[in-house]
């Protein structure tokens, strides 16, 4: 949810370089929906149903056995928040796309705690925009 709360303090700034700025997660929409509404953002959370996105640009892994226990003795199943029943999730990732589609900046970590600086995204977006 902090993730969310970064993204939500840049929007304005993205939208006023002419961006805009997309979520996407494997969490089913029932669940994104009252996030979306709690914290009153003002981008949209779209759902990578069974990863199928991620799967694309090679962004998944799947939990070791210790942290799936761990997942379940906080009653926190993947298979009820995703719909996916192996224990998979998405790297995180941020792209800064071009308005004929192309990928000109992607930050992606292997270590799935570490997030991108919401700072940077907006940097490499004003460099695309006045560059």
């Amino acid at each position: 949810m902090m993730e969310l709360e970064a993204l939500q303090e840049i929007d304005s700034e993205v939208r006023e370089l002419g961006g805009r700025i997309v979520a996407l997660t494997p969490e089913l929409e029932r669940y994104t929906r009252n996030v979306h509404k709690k914290l009153n953002l003002r981008f949209d959370i779209l759902t990578d149903l069974h990863l199928k996105t991620a799967e694309q640009f090679r962004l998944v892994f799947v939990l070791p056995d210790y942290l799936r226990d761990l997942y379940k003795s906080f009653d926190s199943t993947l298979d009820r928040f995703h719909d996916e029943s192996e224990y998979r999730l998405p790297l995180p990732a941020r792209y800064v796309i071009d308005k004929e589609g192309i990928i000109r900046g992607a930050d992606v970590n292997a270590d799935y705690t570490i997030r991108p600086e919401p700072s940077e995204t907006v940097r490499q977006l004003r460099a695309l925009v006045v560059g």
